[in-house]
């Protein structure tokens, strides 16, 4: 699941992509939700579940969550639990967009994807004029 399906996002005029992860979403109670694809763009961050199993793969549409940029109040690098057998568990890392948390794979830099986003997000403030937060 290295590349989300072509197709997957409708750009905006203007808009491109950026970036892309596999993430799961984190609900409250700190379970996940199914994964899927964070994507980002010059205008939105985005969140497509992924339906199906092996190669049978989809993309849902529309996004469940979309993200503007110039409007994001914060964007921060968080850890999550995760449960591995019976009662272990192990820390991975993640980011919480306005309060919505995601969790990344082991290899994905929280503190990289973080970074990504703000400089889109600063970049897109500047562009339409907007004080930086």
């Amino acid at each position: 699941m290295s590349e989300p399906p072509s197709g997957t996002v409708d750009l905006e005029p203007g808009e491109k992509l950026l970036r892309h992860w596999v993430v799961e979403p984190v609900r409250a109670d700190g379970s996940t939700d199914r994964s899927g694809w964070l994507i980002l763009t010059n205008h939105r961050c985005l969140f497509f579940r992924m339906a199906g199993v092996l190669g049978g793969r989809r993309v849902e549409r529309p996004a469940g969550i979309v993200w503007r940029l110039e409007e994001g109040r914060s964007v921060s690098a968080q850890r999550f639990w995760m449960k591995i057998g019976y009662g272990d568990r192990v820390e991975m890392p993640g980011l919480a967009l306005d309060g919505q948390g995601f969790r990344l794979n082991r290899e994905t830099s929280s503190r990289a994807v973080v970074e990504e986003i703000l400089k889109a997000r600063e970049t897109r403030r500047a562009e339409m004029g907007l004080p930086l937060p």
